[in-house]
């Protein structure tokens, strides 16, 4: 009897190291084709001159993680990576090869882990083809768009403990997660009501469901706790000199806010949340539209409400679909509760692959704002995301390329 247990345990622990592997091998798929698609402009980055960026301050802080002499001082609270960088002594000048393995590198990684532990976290509910078509998809959004292209902002190192807690709710992760999470860039909380969602199995009632929640809540308001005395300490001066006027937009309803009370502004709110999840908003749709016309449920109008007010949540910065990458629990979340209204694996591979194909075959962009006058000159309010051959051949061809390497 030992035996057999001791050999049934050697095969499981075999099949579930090649199933870790083969998601890992899907994330570093899935990246390599977003960044293939979505490609850094490197004239921006290493160009001699070319103007300053947040990774310039990025760098500043890997020397010294309580620099406070930073064009963007919000910055200053962001100490993750860079206490990161400083720790692996991946800090340099702008083209130094350790600086690039601190920034875009630290980030890079983060976000390879991210797409695998999607992975990991979907084949452990749905057939293989739903798994790798869904983690592709999300490729194609900005929960790779934003870290591939903006160097400098590491939102990857977020997106991974998210994912982290798709995977597992044991509370002591679920508080670290939040804590490394929260302590890179507060918009975690937006994720928080879908990580919340996708451990609700439909079978559970809702006094059941918030009963084994409610360790994962406190663990989570830990983590939360714990950055709010940091980031106050760090605000005081208690770690470091001390920082004044990170925030200095003017408050909510003067500053980004301001644009849900005009009209005027939203056509191009409509645009920058479209270009969150891009066709794959289609599922998320679905989910809602499906289940309403059949029957409600708290579950349904706990994840409508969600992400309306997570949505709305995301106009108080000027960045409004970089904020959407944060969300991207509520995809898989859609994924589970079609399942759960009796859609075949097939039917959502089936499903998942033409917003894939659309992606892939539509343009992306950053757009922080639509002109009044839009078909003028789009280029104007749009910023095209350009794939890695056109950007590669901008640098050779560049008098700041390789030149001057």
């Amino acid at each position: 009897m030992n035996r057999s247990n001791s050999h049934i345990s050697k095969v499981r622990h075999s099949v579930l190291s090649m199933v870790i592997v083969h998601s890992l091998w899907v994330g570093c798929f899935s990246w390599l084709l977003s960044v293939f698609l979505y490609s850094p402009r490197l004239t921006l980055f290493l160009g001699a001159g070319s103007g300053a960026t947040r990774r310039d301050d990025l760098l500043i802080q890997c020397l010294d993680p309580l620099a406070r002499n930073l064009n963007e001082p919000i910055l200053a609270y962001r100490i993750l990576q860079p206490l990161l960088a400083n720790a692996l002594g991946w800090c340099g000048d702008r083209r130094d090869l350790a600086a690039l393995l601190g920034s875009p590198g630290i980030a890079y990684f983060a976000l390879i882990l991210t797409l695998a532990c999607c992975h990991w976290a979907l084949r452990q509910r749905f057939s293989s083809a739903v798994s790798l078509l869904s983690t592709l998809a999300l490729a194609t959004t900005m929960v790779t768009q934003w870290t591939n292209t903006e160097w400098g902002h590491p939102d990857s190192l977020t997106l991974l403990p998210i994912a982290l807690i798709l995977s597992s709710r044991h509370p002591l992760l679920v508080m670290v997660c939040v804590f490394i999470g929260a302590l890179n860039d507060e918009r975690l909380v937006l994720a928080l009501p879908f990580l919340a969602l996708w451990w609700w199995p439909e079978a559970q009632s809702r006094k059941e469901s918030v009963s084994k929640c409610l360790v994962s809540v406190v663990a989570s308001g830990l983590g939360l706790g714990i950055v709010l005395v940091l980031r106050l300490a760090l605000a005081h001066g208690s770690i470091g000199p001390g920082i004044a006027d990170a925030y200095s937009s003017g408050g909510l309803f003067s500053g980004p806010f301001s644009r849900v009370w005009q009209p005027g502004d939203w056509p191009g709110l409509a645009v920058m949340v479209l270009l969150g999840f891009r066709w794959l908003w289609l599922i998320p749709l679905l989910a809602i539209s499906f289940v309403w016309r059949r029957r409600g449920s708290w579950r349904i109008a706990i994840y409508a409400i969600s992400l309306l007010s997570a949505g709305i949540a995301t106009f108080t910065v000027a960045d409004v679909s970089r904020s959407f990458a944060f969300l991207f629990p509520a995809v898989l979340v859609g994924l589970q509760i079609l399942r759960e209204c009796g859609w075949s694996d097939r039917h959502l591979a089936y499903r998942i692959a033409w917003c894939l194909g659309l992606n892939i075959f539509t343009p992306a962009a950053k757009v922080f704002g639509v002109l009044s006058e839009w078909w003028e000159n789009p280029i104007e309010w749009a910023s095209p995301y350009l794939p890695l051959p056109v950007n590669l051949w901008q640098w050779l061809r560049s008098p700041n390329g390789a030149s001057t390497w």
